[in-house]
């Protein structure tokens, strides 16, 4: 995956959750507070696939974005990449966690509503 594409879906979910944001303080005219958890979730996960990303092209020798044609595999996977597979779990389990939380905060939230 290009990693153009990776922040693109970034700023799609953004873009979802700022709609539904406006939408629920068009129907309630109210903002919901403490929801710093569901707006770096995307953050995190993206940084976490661009991490995964950069390492699956160290490990398979391509360079660059644009594919040569003549572009020939290694039959061994290459050295390295073990840097960009520590931050990308790193930042999977700071997705997760972020995640979960968000959600906790939101529960909260539309219950005291």
């Amino acid at each position: 995956m290009l990693s153009k594409r990776i922040w693109a879906m970034m700023g799609v979910v953004y873009m979802v959750i700022i709609v539904l944001l406006m939408l629920y303080w068009m129907a309630t005219m109210t903002l919901i507070s403490g929801i710093t958890g569901i707006m770096t979730f995307p953050a995190f996960a993206a940084l976490s696939a661009q991490y995964w990303n950069r390492r699956w092209i160290i490990r398979h020798g391509r360079q660059g974005h644009v594919e040569d044609p003549d572009f020939q595999e290694p039959p061994f996977p290459q050295p390295g990449g073990h840097q960009e597979l520590a931050a990308g779990l790193v930042f999977a389990v700071l997705s997760v966690l972020s995640l979960a939380y968000g959600l906790k905060q939101l529960a909260a939230a539309l219950g005291a509503v």
